[in-house]
């Protein structure tokens, strides 16, 4: 018996399927403990007494925390686990691992109250309601057709659009400096990485269509 679930346990890491939940997974707990640790302040921040250290913390904090950001990690999931009922259950459950992860370290370092997790119930809703499609969208875009690559698109499109709608781009004006700059900054970067991205997809598609033309 103990020999016939080595060998099951082995196969299914041959085949993939563990492993991509392995993934999966572990990229909700890097996503919340990054997230957590750029939400970390100290006195001297809070007190006014480091606003250059406070404009670099924002700004990593407002990439970790976009949703550009969340929702590549349900859509990352769903490209983990490939086929889509597997993806979509994947997404959900990544996302809410990582939301778990994130306030529990939040109330662990004093950093969060323990009212947060019914004062934030609807990311934990959100993540069930929107994790799900957009692991399917993961699984989607493992395809070599058009709507794989629109499905590939979806993440580029969210970085560029993400900025003006946010409002990170143009500057903000009623924002002590720090905040100000941090959002211009992390909206810059959003762009830059949509547009890099984006271009590098369409670019990869077309190579591909063209070597089977070919």
């Amino acid at each position: 018996m103990e020999r016939t679930r080595t060998l099951t346990a082995r196969s299914l890491l041959a085949s993939g399927w563990a492993s991509g939940w392995v993934r999966a997974l572990s990229l909700g707990l890097l996503l919340a403990i990054c997230s957590l640790l750029s939400n970390l302040t100290t006195a001297a921040q809070l007190a006014g007494r480091s606003n250059a250290v406070l404009a670099i913390r924002l700004t990593i904090s407002k990439i970790f925390n976009s949703g550009t950001a969340w929702a590549g990690l349900a859509i990352a999931a769903g490209w983990c686990l490939r086929r889509p009922l597997r993806a979509a259950v994947a997404a959900v459950l990544t996302c809410e691992l990582a939301l778990v992860v994130h306030y529990t370290l939040g109330i662990a370092t004093g950093q969060m109250h323990s009212s947060i997790w019914w004062s934030n119930k609807s990311w934990f809703i959100g993540a069930v309601v929107l994790g799900a499609p957009l692991g399917l969208v993961g699984s989607l875009a493992r395809r070599r057709n058009v709507p794989g690559l629109i499905a590939r698109l979806l993440i580029p499109a969210g970085a560029i659009l993400e900025p003006f709608v946010m409002g990170m781009l143009p500057l903000p004006v009623s924002m002590p400096w720090p905040d100000r700059l941090s959002s211009g900054v992390c909206g810059i970067l959003l762009l830059t990485f949509g547009l890099t991205v984006g271009y590098l997809v369409v670019q990869h598609w077309r190579r591909t269509r063209t070597q089977k033309k070919a």
